[in-house]
């Protein structure tokens, strides 16, 4: 385990205009604002369409299923981090049928209304990296990880 304080810097409310992709436009919206880290505190909203992925098992070499719909599907919650300009979100969705959630895929088309929050951060530098790992019961192979780069320290 290991734990990253950061500061906040600044707040960005961010509106998705219907038919634009969210995930996609989030990563636009951070790489054109430069904007290499953000922690995404919340969202709401509706979409068309949605792609999420699900890991399928507790085992190493994870295993994903992907899964798409379309129609009415109301945004609960969104959370997640912005990493060297890339978000990582994960949603809540709800139709009439029920809730559900995962790891936010491009395909996330927005409706009516979309609204993300992002709080950008400051004070070191994180970056996602692979590392391998060998964990009894669970297996052996590479899994990504939260870092901060201390400059090849």
């Amino acid at each position: 385990m290991e734990a990253f304080t950061l500061y906040p810097k600044k707040i960005h409310i961010i509106r998705i205009d219907p038919g634009e992709d969210v995930l996609l436009e989030i990563g636009a919206f951070a790489r054109k604002a430069d904007i290499r880290q953000a922690v995404v505190t919340g969202g709401y909203g509706t979409l068309v369409s949605h792609s999420l992925h699900w890991v399928t098992h507790n085992r190493i070499p994870t295993d994903n299923s992907f899964g798409k719909g379309e129609g009415g599907i109301e945004i609960l919650s969104m959370n997640g981090m912005v990493v060297e300009h890339e978000p990582h979100i994960h949603v809540t969705l709800s139709t009439e049928n029920g809730a559900y959630g995962g790891h936010m895929e491009p395909g996330c088309r927005a409706y009516v209304i979309c609204e993300v929050f992002l709080v950008e951060v400051e004070g070191i530098d994180l970056r996602r990296v692979r590392v391998p790992v060998d964990i009894p019961g669970m297996g052996k192979g590479s899994i990504s990880r939260l870092e901060a780069d201390r400059g090849g320290k």
